[in-house]
């Protein structure tokens, strides 16, 4: 079943048509609806291009088709047949002018036990995809494809293997690594010696790597003994007391303690008798009284504490000094665990660091409180960073043993990788060689038959069978007959009949070559031609497709019926349908029955064409809403004025003629239903003199073939003509139009699928 027209190129209007994939796929039923001109007939000739992959009438066609089976594109003959039915399909087959027609075959009751043997045997060579048999032929076409994959397979592995070894293990030995030798090499390996995933990635990283230099670990210059003793000396500072004179301003404001201290200080250094803040005398009892405060034990603690401060800072420098290497220096597969230690120990680092500053304060607060034991509340850990230091050594140590062994893994490495490449190899080619040796016996047995069973010939003398058989079926009479009766039932007349002739059939009327045979006669025997082709021998009704292109041209109103009731009858039960029509009561006729009992089946298009680059193009889109629920195509042709928007071209306002025409018709018969023509209606109708002039002019002279093409002057005058059109439409009859505008809204919604 085709599914879609992903793209055709070089077809007439179909020059650059790409599937549009907000519409539905095809189904069984398949209706499109289109304007004369607008490209059913071109699109028509695409499907009567899949048979065989080409039109000769189109040599530079390029098109692609989504199928059931996949896709199909020039070049390529679709599997299924596709029977076309427009004019080149009646020039091909029906001769109007000599009224002659080519034979078809179809089967009389004798040879119906041959006919069923053929179909039997045709079953069995192309299948019955109902069932899922693929039949021989497709299983053959399958089996040779097989194995020829199975063998370029086989090649394949045994090249890639070369390539990988080849560009893997690197050495002189290795860089001319060819297929052939991998397939030697395979010979000879006894056993698989595959690795794991980890190890591959471990010898490819040893071979990629140079050989790096051996590190120094790294150190803190502080021993544990060191960090053991300030953490004891602070215990001991903190707990010391002095006796002093007790200043009471002082010893309750410490900070002023602090600064007295510094200024007696300074006061001493310099020999001062006056005080250097206000310049006054300083008393002799007053430098007694701070002598006492600050004595020497005082003083003495005081720089106790300051020592033990400096221990402080320099292992805070200490453990701020440590250097730590860049991964850059080590082999990559110590980067990760390296980076991720490197990364918690400066976590860690910024932690002792802040923890040794907390301890650091507590300490120099004893200065303040020289005479107050104080307990020892902040303390800190090392020892996690000195542990991360230890597991970051680790990494160094692996590394420098790589490095002293170097040489030495890199040849084990190359080994290692060379023999898992071609081990993983091992199972893959020898199931490869039991598959072509179980292949080639199943392609002798498909084609010369199974000599353990005699009723399994093999495809050659099936299909010797086949042509032999079909040789002794060569009967038209009865195809003939058949065209008679369904060509009286058309006509309603058997006046025009159909004879065999030595290359075929003649047409007669009343026992003369028929002449001057009117249109609608021409279009009936075609179509009834076409109808009883579809029965022929070659074609299957269960798997091949019918395309028909409006075949009601030049019939009258009576006759359309006919038509309808003999295409229905025709393709109801075929495998996939695709109608092709221009006239809207056919149309509606074809939605009728699709509805009824077949609407899942169906799907509903039209043909639109639009302007590109000045260009005329067509392209698919879902069938407008208006025609498929309204049965008034006045509706439809309504909204064409409606949404009309000029660009500038003669080929975007040459079908609105007619257009204009038909809307002003039905309108008129609203307003005036009598009798009258056009003319005397407008006459009677209550609007501007002079735009129901032009409104005439319009519907009437432009919507006439000439034979003088289009005036370019077309482009406005449709453009105004429209206007006053609709513009009477609803000045005259409000309501009325207010109607026909909310169906073209509705119809804006997309349409149902």
């Amino acid at each position: 079943m085709i599914k879609k027209l992903v793209e055709i190129k070089n077809l007439g209007i179909f020059n650059d048509y790409h599937w549009n994939n907000t519409i539905p796929e095809f189904r069984r039923f398949n209706l499109i609806y289109g304007w004369n001109g607008s490209g059913k007939t071109t699109l028509s000739e695409l499907f009567s291009a899949l048979e065989s992959g080409k039109l000769d009438d189109h040599p530079d066609l390029k098109y692609k088709v989504e199928t059931a089976d996949g896709e199909y594109a020039e070049g390529q003959p679709y599997s299924k047949r596709v029977r076309v039915f427009n004019q080149h399909y009646i020039s091909q087959n029906i001769d109007i002018l000599s009224c002659k027609a080519n034979p078809i075959y179809i089967l009389g009751e004798e040879n119906k036990k041959l006919a069923e043997s053929i179909k039997k045997d045709e079953l069995t060579l192309k299948g019955d995809s109902e069932i899922g048999d693929l039949g021989k032929l497709k299983e053959l076409e399958t089996k040779k494809k097989e194995l020829e994959q199975k063998e370029n397979l086989k090649d394949i592995h045994f090249t890639n293997v070369a390539k990988t070894i080849g560009a893997t293990l690197v050495g002189a030995s290795t860089r001319t690594y060819r297929r052939n030798d991998a397939a030697k090499d395979f010979e000879v390996i006894n056993s698989k010696k595959l690795l794991t995933e980890k190890e591959i990635e471990k010898h490819l990283e040893t071979l990629k790597q140079q050989e790096l230099d051996i590190l120094d670990k790294i150190t803190i210059p502080i021993a544990e003994q060191d960090i053991e003793n300030i953490i004891s000396d602070a215990k001991y500072v903190l707990k010391q007391t002095v006796e002093v004179t007790v200043i009471s301003r002082l010893q309750e404001n410490p900070h002023i303690s602090q600064w007295v201290e510094e200024g007696f200080k300074l006061h001493q250094q310099e020999g001062s008798k006056k005080c250097e803040f206000c310049d006054q005398t300083l008393p002799e009892d007053r430098i007694q009284a701070l002598t006492g405060y600050f004595n020497a034990a005082d003083k003495k603690l005081k720089e106790d504490v300051d020592v033990l401060l400096s221990k402080i800072e320099r292992l805070q420098k200490a453990v701020q000094d440590v250097k730590i290497l860049d991964k850059a220096n080590l082999y990559t597969e110590f980067h990760r665990d390296y980076l991720h230690k490197e990364g918690e120990l400066e976590k860690t680092k910024q932690e002792v660091v802040k923890d040794l500053e907390n301890f650091k304060q507590e300490i120099e607060s004893k200065k303040l409180y020289t005479t107050t034991p104080l307990k020892l509340s902040k303390t800190f850990d090392i020892n996690p960073f000195a542990n991360l230091i230890d597991e970051l050594n680790v990494c160094i140590n692996n590394h420098n043993e790589k490095s002293k062994n170097f040489a030495k893994a890199k040849k084990e490495a190359q080994e290692k990788l060379k023999e898992h490449y071609l081990s993983e190899k091992y199972d893959i080619i020898q199931d490869l060689k039991n598959d072509i040796a179980q292949i080639k016996k199943e392609i002798d047995i498909l084609e010369n038959g199974n000599p353990n069973d005699t009723n399994d010939v093999g495809i050659k003398r099936i299909q010797a069978r086949i042509d032999e058989n079909k040789n002794k079926i060569s009967i038209s009479g009865l195809a003939c007959d058949e065209i008679n009766k369904r060509l009286e039932t058309f006509l309603g007349r058997r006046e025009l009949v159909f004879e065999d002739n030595t290359n075929g059939y003649v047409i007669k009327r009343n026992g003369e070559i028929a002449k001057n045979l009117s249109e609608g006669e021409k279009t009936a025997i075609a179509f009834v031609y076409f109808t009883i082709h579809l029965k022929d021998r070659d074609f299957d009704i269960k798997n091949d497709i019918v395309v028909v292109d409006d075949p009601i041209s030049s019939l009258d109103s009576n006759s359309l019926f006919q038509a309808f009731s003999f295409l229905k009858n025709t393709v109801q039960d075929r495998a996939q349908v695709f109608i092709l029509t221009h006239n809207y009561d056919f149309l509606q006729l074809i939605i009728n029955w699709l509805s009824h009992g077949l609407e899942r089946k169906s799907q509903y298009y039209m043909i639109k064409n639009q302007m590109i680059d000045g260009k005329r193009i067509a392209k698919l889109d879902v069938l407008d809403k208006l025609l498929k629920n309204y049965s008034s195509e006045y509706q439809y042709l309504f909204k064409q004025l409606y949404n009309f928007i000029p660009d500038g071209t003669i080929d975007s306002v040459y079908h609105l003629p007619n257009v204009a025409r038909k809307v002003l018709d039905n309108f008129l018969a609203i307003m005036i239903p009598d009798n009258r023509d056009p003319y005397k209606k407008l006459e009677q109708i209550a609007f501007d003199a002079n735009k129901k002039i032009a409104i005439y002019k319009f519907t009437n002279d432009q919507s006439h073939i000439t034979g003088k093409g289009f005036d370019p002057s077309l482009v406005l005058e449709a453009q105004n003509v429209i206007n006053y059109l609709l513009e009477m439409m609803k000045t005259v009859f409000p309501d009325h139009y207010k109607v026909l505008e909310s169906s073209v809204r509705n119809s804006e919604t997309p349409a149902e699928t």
